[in-house]
């Protein structure tokens, strides 16, 4: 599977960031005009999972899971992470047990463009 990515810049959400050769393009525009990334945007991998509504999940994502609470879906190396089939192994934020996708889930925001949600995830 070829990993895939969005990017968060500024106030805005790239769904569809270019990859070519090792560097990072925000859009097609900025790859043919030769400009690469900006440094400072923060790159998100697919996760390889989708939700209830066939959303995909990418790490920084809040999801809604089976039992009701909401999790950051984050990339934990220090807790086993391991790149599994070209795909990070990927843990929700306070279950470091490990937590098996139903596709039951549901996508209800991202740490970028809804700020709000992480104090959820954090006091659930």
């Amino acid at each position: 599977m070829i990993p895939r990515y969005r990017a968060w810049f500024g106030s805005e959400m790239y769904d569809k960031p270019v990859v070519y050769d090792g560097e990072f393009y925000l859009d097609w525009r900025d790859f043919e005009n030769g400009k690469t990334c900006n440094p400072h945007a923060i790159l998100m991998q697919s996760t390889g999972l989708f939700d209830v509504n066939g959303k995909e999940v990418y790490i920084g994502d809040i999801v809604k899971c089976t039992v009701g609470c909401s999790h950051e879906v984050i990339f934990l190396k220090e807790y086993g992470g391991r790149y599994i089939g070209g795909m990070p192994a990927i843990y929700l934020s306070d279950i470091r047990d490990g937590y098996e996708w139903t596709e039951d889930e549901e996508v209800i925001g991202n740490i970028y463009e809804n700020p709000e949600l992480v104090e959820v995830v954090t006091n659930d």
